[in-house]
C-alpha cells in the first residue's frame, strides 16, 4: 500500500496562480494519521517550500533545488546535499552574461542572489520561488555554498539558453525546469536521487510510493515510483514514462483530487487495483 506521497510544484500542485489546493494541509494530516507520509518535490528554494508549507512543515519531508538538497522537515536533519564546482559556477556565468534577455540566479544553502534590478523581473520570476534572496553586485563573488545556477530567460531557455550549455552536458545535470527557467547542478543530482534517499531513510519501497510531476525536470523522480501520475497538463514526454495520468489539471486541483480517489476508505481503490494487477507487485 502506499506510504509516501511526493509532488512536484508548479505545475502539479499548485494552480496557475502560485495557490495551494483549499484544504491540503488538512489533507496532508489526515495522510500522517494514517500512516500516509507527504513530500514536496520541486526546483524551488527550500527555505521558500517551507514557508509555502508553513502550517504542516513539521508532518512532511522536502526535496528543494531540483534534488540538491534533500530534508526531514520534523527535524530539520539534512539527508542529502550537493553542490557546484565554484569554478564551473564562475564559467557559466559568464556564459550567461553573453547571452541575450537571461538573468542568472545563484542558488546557495543560505540565499538565492542575483546582480539585476528589474522590479518587474524580481516580483514575477524571483520572489514566488525564493523566500530568501538578495541583490549582489557580482554574483560570481558569491560566499555560500552553491546548490545550483537557475537561469532565466522569458524567451525560452529550450531554444535561447539549453543549446550554449551541450558541451557541458556528460559533466552536469542541466535541466530546463519550465518554459522561462532552467538549472545547473552537479551530474546525476535530478529530483529522482532526492527520492531515493528519502525512500532509504524512510524504509519505503518503489510500490508504495505515489508521485506527480509535469515538466522535464520531473522525469527522473517520476521513474522512482510505480504509482507515477502525469498531471494532465503534463508535457507529453512525461506522459509516456508516467503509469498513470491524473483526471484533472493542476489549475483543477488534480493532485489533491487523486490523492483523495484512492487513498479514501482505507486504500479501497488502490486494494482494489494491486488486486487486479497482481503481477507488477
Amino acid at each position: 500500500m502506499i506510504k509516501l506521497i511526493i509532488s512536484d510544484m508548479d505545475g502539479s500542485l499548485l494552480n496557475t496562480d502560485k495557490t495551494m489546493p483549499k484544504g491540503f494541509f488538512e489533507l496532508i494530516q489526515q495522510l500522517k494519521q494514517q500512516g500516509i507520509l507527504f513530500a514536496a518535490g520541486s526546483g524551488r528554494q527550500l527555505a521558500s517550500l517551507q514557508n509555502s508549507f508553513q502550517p504542516v512543515q513539521k508532518d512532511m519531508y522536502f526535496i528543494a533545488e531540483n534534488g540538491c538538497i534533500t530534508i526531514d522537515g520534523s527535524t530539520q536533519n539534512v539527508l542529502d546535499v550537493h553542490c557546484l564546482d565554484k569554478g564551473y559556477v564562475k564559467k557559466f556565468i559568464e556564459i550567461c552574461r553573453n547571452i541575450p534577455d537571461t538573468y542568472v540566479v545563484v542558488c546557495g544553502r543560505k540565499s538565492a542572489y542575483y546582480e539585476f534590478k528589474n522590479e518587474k523581473i524580481l516580483l514575477q520570476h524571483v520572489t514566488p520561488y525564493y523566500f530568501h534572496h538578495q541583490q549582489v553586485e557580482d554574483i560570481t563573488k558569491v560566499e555560500d555554498d552553491i546548490l545550483k545556477l537557475a537561469v532565466l530567460n522569458l524567451q525560452g531557455t529550450a531554444s535561447h539558453v539549453y543549446p550554449n550549455f551541450e558541451t557541458y552536458l556528460n559533466n552536469f545535470n542541466i535541466s530546463v525546469s519550465a518554459f522561462e527557467w532552467m538549472d545547473i547542478m552537479a551530474k546525476d543530482i535530478h529530483k529522482g536521487l532526492g527520492v531515493q534517499t528519502l525512500c532509504k531513510y524512510l524504509g519505503i519501497q518503489k510500490h508504495e510510493v505515489m508521485i506527480f510531476g509535469d515538466f522535464m525536470n520531473d522525469y527522473e523522480m517520476l521513474q522512482e515510483a510505480y504509482f507515477s501520475f502525469a498531471m494532465k497538463n503534463a508535457l507529453p514526454e512525461i506522459k509516456e514514462i508516467c503509469n498513470f495520468e491524473t483526471t484533472f489539471t493542476n489549475d483543477e486541483d488534480g493532485v489533491k483530487y487523486e490523492i483523495e480517489y484512492w487513498l479514501s476508505n482505507n486504500q479501497e481503490k488502490l486494494r482494489e487495483y494491486m488486486e487486479n494487477n497482481e503481477a507488477f507487485f
